[in-house]
């Protein structure tokens, strides 16, 4: 397996295990709403404990996303399409960091009236990784 593939499997599983991560977080917050007591609490559980596993496969995603660009010798050979991938990446990295600013301080001051603004960032965030996964498709497409 050359680097090339182990980056690009890394990239695909991060960004597969990272999408559904989000998803179901958006679909927590849904459903949280909805329910009372020790149901929403545990959903709520549930998404916090999951906070670990959304960090590593940011990391991942972006560092196996540099290491392939790395590895095919840089972007100058690509479609245009990758420049609007690359816009994508960058307002997904710009949303989720707020996000994760937002929901440390949430976490740290339980202040409900941050969670709006989470779940902003986080629908940001889904819809640009969503975007950069279809240009990418169109950048290496033949």
């Amino acid at each position: 397996m050359s680097l090339l593939q182990f980056a690009l499997s890394v990239h695909l599983l991060s960004i597969a295990f990272a999408l559904g991560i989000g998803f179901s977080n958006i679909v927590g917050f849904r459903v949280a709403k909805n329910l009372g007591g020790d149901k929403a609490l545990g959903i709520a559980a549930l998404r916090e404990s999951l906070i670990i596993y959304s960090d590593i496969f940011f990391a991942l995603i972006i560092i196996s996303g540099a290491t392939m660009l790395w590895a095919i010798g840089g972007a100058s050979s690509l479609k245009f399409w990758f420049q609007f991938k690359m816009a994508a990446v960058l307002v997904w990295i710009v949303a989720y960091v707020l996000m994760r600013l937002r929901i440390h301080k949430f976490l740290a001051t339980r202040d409900m009236s941050l969670l709006a603004l989470i779940r902003t960032f986080a629908h940001v965030a889904i819809t640009a990784v969503t975007l950069a996964v279809i240009f990418a498709v169109l950048t290496f497409s033949t």
